[in-house]
């Protein structure tokens, strides 16, 4: 998957105050993807008795609260909630703390026991009307490989990668001592299925708070990156390279969404995309298909169709 965090990282001028904070979330983006793909390539060698079925990367919402679940593991035995880390390092788990050792040097993060505790709680209070005796467990899985668990309390439930399959096998032997019917099962993973929630990351420039200002504006060349293509009659051109691309300026009113804004005008078009005609942009804007107008005259807008 490639990281949203990117496109804001090749846009922002210079050397901006918050390039390296995006770059490290950019980082831990990669190194996540990498773990959670580590882990459901784990989970094909899984074999339960009975009925499962398994959910990856879960957004549900409960009045207003909402949860992201790495992945969901519905037996008819329980419902295990596992949480994916792709931390490498010495890893210390105090009671209330967290933190990993890397050449001596100490680096505290959130505790993902305390994740784990709270979707677990959120899990046993979305199922209350469908099946309030479903037990929920779960457990933390750290993928890296090059990781290791220096000290833990013995009541965490963190474990390394390969020992997750007898850790699943163990809560699915220690759920309900009869399993619920077929019928239920389905109603339980039904439930799921109607209720998930994928998650909707705010644009960009909001989430970090930063400028719009401090974005550099332009079209890029599909060819050599370069920002500021020309619209030459009805196709952009590279002033740079040459290269010329009918639909050039799709790309970029995607990033000002991702980037900027959920509503886009013509006066927004025009500057982020560095159009002079007031036609033109009405023009490409009105003809993209993957747009929806509302409104008319100079309070018209368009949104990205879902």
């Amino acid at each position: 998957m490639y990281p949203v965090q990117k496109i804001l990282l090749k846009r922002l001028l210079g050397e901006h105050e918050k390039s390296m904070l995006v770059a490290d979330d950019i980082r831990r983006s990669e190194a996540g993807d990498r773990g959670e793909d580590r882990l459901v390539a784990k989970l094909d060698e899984l074999r339960l008795s009975g009925n499962l079925q398994v959910f990856s990367d879960v957004g549900l919402v409960l009045e207003d609260w909402k949860v992201q679940i790495d992945c969901l593991i519905v037996s008819d035995r329980c419902c295990m909630v596992i949480e994916s880390k792709n931390m490498s390092g010495n890893l210390y788990f105090k009671e209330e703390e967290f933190y990993k050792e890397v050449d001596g040097t100490e680096t505290p993060f959130p505790n993902p026991y305390f994740q784990l505790t709270r979707n677990i709680r959120f899990m046993k209070e979305f199922l209350r009307n469908v099946c309030p005796t479903m037990k929920v467990t779960g457990a933390v899985i750290i993928t890296a490989k090059s990781s290791r668990i220096r000290e833990k309390p013995s009541h965490y439930p963190i474990f390394k990668l390969e020992s997750m399959m007898e850790k699943i096998y163990q809560m699915h032997s220690n759920g309900l001592s009869e399993p619920v019917s077929l019928v239920k099962f389905e109603e339980i993973t039904s439930h799921i299925e109607k209720n998930l929630s994928p998650y909707i990351m705010p644009p960009l420039c909001e989430y970090y708070r930063i400028s719009p200002r401090d974005l550099v504006p332009g079209v890029e060349c599909p060819k050599c990156g370069t920002f500021g293509m020309l619209r030459h009659y009805s196709t952009w051109k590279c002033p740079s390279c040459g290269k010329n691309d009918r639909n050039a300026h799709k790309v970029a009113i995607r990033e000002f969404y991702l980037l900027i804004s959920s509503q886009m005008t013509v006066k927004d078009f025009r500057h982020f995309c560095l159009v002079e005609s007031p036609y033109t942009a009405s023009r490409l804007l009105n003809n993209f298909e993957s747009l929806e107008g509302h409104g008319n005259g100079r309070k018209r807008y368009f949104v990205w169709k879902q």
